[in-house]
């Protein structure tokens, strides 16, 4: 009986609001009420959305983020030579730059793995090797200067002794006065500038680049600047101290440069021994012909 009672005036209710639109007020009321509860539903869903958009976008940022670093410490490295070429401008080299200069397939990214803290065996561990093309006697740099060089490689990995290793020699000269010089390691990050004479014109604060003598290293490469400065009359050079410009031990990334090419020596050393053998050659060929005509002359 009670359910006849409620359809009945579940359809009249209806009917009366299909027509003469009484229950629009109520409806209102209901859907403000219900507003805050269709909120706190949609939450989690809104903020999942929240939560994906914005680690999706943190991850476009690292990737950019990586992405300029590597393109910032490729042009700090090329900018290194640049102090090198103005005072190359202004003594008048005629061979300005020709050693050195650095271009994109000539380097290759590497991080570090491992420091070294032994005060008296400098060296850092890179995550390239013999599968990289990686080999002995490779320079590598960061984006201020000369780091040291590979003297040990593996298939995935290579050892670089750093600059400041007592076994490390680097030709160097002098970037204001073109002095050159031999720089030694020390150990303890230290390093000493070896071979100037007494009279020669140094001072503290000088700028020690890359010679290009021996032809391990390239020219016009920042590796040093002088810290220190000791004039002794009973010893005929000074004795010089410097620091590395490299920040050794805070750098992650590394270029590791790539070995001058020799071809052009080796083809003109080979068209020099071609050209010394060709005379050679043609002086010997009629020597051969005239044996006979003698000894025929003798029989006669």
């Amino acid at each position: 009986m009670h359910f006849v009672v409620a359809f009945i005036l579940a359809v009249t209710v209806m009917a009366a609001d299909h027509y003469g639109h009484i229950m629009g007020s109520v409806r209102g009321a209901l859907l403000t009420a219900l507003n805050p509860i269709e909120r706190i539903a949609t939450y989690p869903q809104h903020l999942y959305q929240s939560m994906a958009s914005e680690y999706s976008t943190r991850n476009k940022l690292l990737l950019e983020n990586q992405q300029l670093n590597t393109e910032l410490l490729l042009l700090k490295a090329k900018q290194q030579q640049l102090a090198n070429l103005q005072m190359e401008v202004h003594r008048l080299e005629a061979l300005l730059g020709t050693t050195g200069k650095m271009n994109d397939q000539s380097v290759q990214i590497a991080n570090i793995s491992f420091y070294s803290n032994n005060p008296l065996a400098q060296f850092v561990t890179l995550n390239k090797g013999q599968k990289d093309g990686v080999e002995n006697q490779q320079t590598v740099i960061d984006a201020n200067g000369i780091m040291g060089q590979i003297v040990q490689t593996t298939p995935s990995s290579s050892r670089a002794l750093l600059i400041t290793d007592p076994d490390h020699q680097i030709p160097v000269r002098i970037q204001r006065t073109a002095q050159r010089g031999i720089l030694t390691g020390k150990g303890h990050d230290l390093m000493q500038l070896n071979f100037i004479p007494y009279n020669s014109e140094v001072k503290v604060g000088d700028i020690l680049e890359s010679s290009g003598l021996g032809g391990v290293f390239p020219q016009g490469y920042p590796v040093a600047r002088v810290s220190k400065v000791e004039a002794r009359r009973e010893n005929p050079y000074l004795t010089i101290s410097a620091l590395p410009i490299a920040q050794l031990h805070q750098t992650h990334k590394v270029l590791i440069l790539g070995k001058p090419e020799k071809e052009e020596e080796e083809n003109t050393a080979a068209s020099n021994e071609s050209q010394n053998q060709q005379p050679i050659q043609e002086v010997q060929q009629p020597a051969k012909v005239n044996q006979p005509k003698e000894q025929d002359e003798s029989n006669d």
